[in-house]
């Protein structure tokens, strides 16, 4: 009897076999899940573009705004700079009783002009500059100055104010030798004079009188001076000057013969240094000598009849000192 065993190993051909005749089942396609995709898609790249298209708008439209607002600009500052007009400042020093007019402008100013009063015009030229300064003296009593600028353009702005100037003592100073010397007058009587060097301890001059003039000392070297006169109403004027305490050129000329004549011999010596040396002799045109020595030497021929020499020497200190010879060669035959 034949029996058949069940190994539970079939041959290929009968899996094959299972497979065609039971296939793996497939899944059918779902169209509304297929045509939602496709719209959302189709959504978001049209939302993508309407994003792209108002981002490029943004940016033209920020562009346009930039461009607009800096061509407003240019334009306000065109319109500021056709219509400014020139700033003038007036200030008063009484130290010397002066007016300081100082004048700025984004143009050129072509004239300033000031008068006192109803008085006639005074003429400042300056070129077309942009700022220019210029002092001019107080007068006395009440005043009304009256400033008249005209810039490039042709547009001309005036500024009036009203000054009073009473019976303030006037002071000059000079340099002379180690020193310097003292002018003041007022039409009051002065009644004290009050000098210091470098805002140091005051020294009081009594005066008494209408007119004062007198020398001070000064030290040596580079320093400063304040000048202060009060007259008997105790109306005060002040000055602030910087002095240098230094001697003066000293000037020696003596007569000098040699076989051609008589010379002018003249030496001139500083303790500092000598800046420059103007000789004239008669009618001559002054000879103006550029020396930056301390001594100086010439000899200078005398012409017949008449020589009249004058001698100008000025130190690197600014201190001047003159000296005048004369000499007639008509004496010597007498």
């Amino acid at each position: 009897m034949n029996q058949i065993l069940f190994t539970g190993d079939e041959g290929p051909e009968k899996k094959q076999k299972e497979q065609y005749i039971n296939p793996k089942k497939q899944k059918a396609p779902n169209f509304n899940t297929i045509a939602q995709n496709n719209y959302t898609s189709k959504k978001v790249v049209g939302i993508n573009k309407i994003v792209i298209f108002f981002s490029i708008s943004i940016i033209i439209l920020g562009f346009c705004l930039i461009g607009g607002s800096i061509y407003a600009k240019e334009q306000i500052n065109e319109e500021v700079e056709a219509n400014a007009t020139p700033l003038v400042n007036i200030t008063r020093n009484d130290n010397n009783n002066t007016i300081e007019i100082s004048v700025s402008h984004i143009r050129g100013i072509k004239q300033i002009t000031y008068q006192w009063n109803e008085g006639e015009e005074q003429v400042i030229n300056e070129n077309n500059q942009k700022n220019v300064t210029e002092t001019i003296d107080l007068i006395g009593g009440k005043n009304i100055l009256t400033v008249t600028v005209t810039e490039e353009n042709g547009q001309t702005v005036r500024y009036q104010k009203e000054y009073s100037l009473g019976n303030i003592p006037t002071i000059t100073l000079e340099n002379v030798d180690n020193g310097v010397k003292i002018i003041s007058y007022a039409e009051d009587i002065i009644d004290y004079i009050t000098y210091s060097w470098d805002e140091g301890e005051e020294t009081t001059i009594e005066v008494g009188d209408q007119n004062y003039e007198g020398v001070i000392s000064a030290p040596k070297g580079r320093h400063s001076l304040k000048i202060t006169v009060v007259d008997q109403q105790g109306i005060p004027a002040e000055k602030t000057t910087t002095v240098i305490g230094a001697t003066v050129p000293v000037i020696k000329v003596q007569l000098g013969k040699k076989d051609d004549g008589l010379y002018f011999v003249i030496n001139i010596q500083d303790e500092d240094n000598l800046k420059n040396v103007k000789i004239t002799l008669n009618d001559q045109e002054a000879e103006n000598i550029e020396v930056n020595d301390k001594t100086y030497y010439a000899e200078i021929k005398l012409e017949d009849g008449e020589n009249r020499l004058m001698i100008e020497a000025e130190n690197s200190n600014g201190l001047t000192a003159t000296e005048k010879k004369s000499f007639d060669t008509n004496s010597l035959n007498q």
